[in-house]
């Protein structure tokens, strides 16, 4: 029988949305969605203990150390799945902002489903935790796998995808909190006649992309193909691709949009203020990261990023220049 640590110390990366796409409200109160997410070098740091109770221990007083912390609704989950009669102490030092729209809450409990299961000696796959994952939050089950995917339903079926680009983001977050479920309610207030779109329609979205004109927008990339099934019983199947997104020969390019930005940006103009000033001071393109607030800019190479960092110092804002991660750190 192996030995089991007492201890684990573990790092959860922020996460980008480098596209978001609604396609409308699912039966189940949820959004149909099509993004791409990126994994970036920005870190919460998570330490998971041996210890007869379960308790959270977090000095930030924006986070709950209670049952509403998606980190004790992870471990209470793994818990009640796996019937173990263990506890855990598990002490969170907060860095990445709270409703950002960079994935903290679903890194910090992803993060906590994977040193739990080493700390309990379960042995559970990534893929089973990714299961259990799925009932805590759409964004669990990729910052399980990572470090880059196409998700798609409610964003937590997964295409992985590899970014092949040597570009550097400046992160600025103006210290607005915004609700995910109030930005994906006022976008359906706004977009109420919006159908969902099944799987199979993206194949005839996938030729309109490779016959558009694109020559007037920044498109990025390339990004590499790493588990496209392309073949299913001996048929030809198109990948699901939503608009924004093309492929030419091996790689996959991408026009970076997010849905969410319009009914954003009208109640906090300060988002489209920020996007601007990015592109000002040398961004390739700049977009609002899942339903905000923070904004990300795309800069070609480090000094062009650094010197937009000195650039956009305001009162207030916290920035961050980072790089996306090549790989996921829960790979076993």
């Amino acid at each position: 029988m192996k030995e089991l640590p007492g201890r684990i110390v573990l790092k959860t990366p922020a996460k980008i949305n480098l596209l978001l796409h609604v396609n409308g409200k699912r039966s189940d109160g949820y959004h149909d969605i099509i993004t791409v997410m990126q994994m970036v070098d920005l870190w919460d740091d998570i330490i998971v203990e041996e210890s007869q109770k379960l308790d959270i221990v977090c000095r930030d007083p924006e986070i709950s150390s209670g049952q509403e912390n998606l980190i004790y609704k992870a471990a209470l989950k793994l818990k009640d799945c796996s019937g173990t009669k263990r506890g855990a102490m598990i002490t969170l030092n907060k860095v990445i902002p709270v409703a950002a729209g960079l994935g903290g809450g679903s890194s910090d409990a992803a993060a906590t489903l994977f040193g739990l299961n080493i700390l309990w000696g379960l042995d559970y796959t990534v893929s089973r935790l990714a299961a259990i994952g799925k009932e805590l939050g759409s964004d669990v089950p990729f910052f399980l796998n990572g470090p880059m995917a196409i998700g798609y339903g409610r964003g937590d079926e997964l295409i992985s995808v590899a970014m092949d680009t040597d570009y550097w983001f400046l992160l600025i977050n103006p210290g607005i909190p915004v609700s995910t479920a109030w930005a994906y309610g006022q976008f359906s207030s706004c977009h109420a006649e919006l159908g969902s779109v099944s799987r199979d329609t993206f194949k005839e979205i996938l030729k309109q992309l490779q016959d558009d004109n694109t020559k007037r927008n920044i498109w990025i990339g390339p990004f590499q193909k790493t588990k496209f099934e392309l073949t299913k019983g001996g048929g030809h199947i198109k990948i699901s691709l939503p608009n924004g997104l093309r492929i030419e020969e091996n790689g996959i390019w991408l026009l970076p949009f997010n849905d969410l930005e319009e009914v954003v940006i009208k109640r906090y103009p300060i988002i489209e203020q920020i996007k601007e000033k990015m592109v000002a001071c040398g961004a390739m393109f700049s977009l609002m990261s899942g339903s905000g607030s923070t904004v990300f800019g795309i800069f070609r190479d480090k000094c062009s990023a650094e010197r937009a960092y000195t650039m956009l110092q305001e009162s207030g804002w916290r920035l961050w220049i980072v790089r996306a991660l090549q790989s996921s750190p829960y790979s076993y």
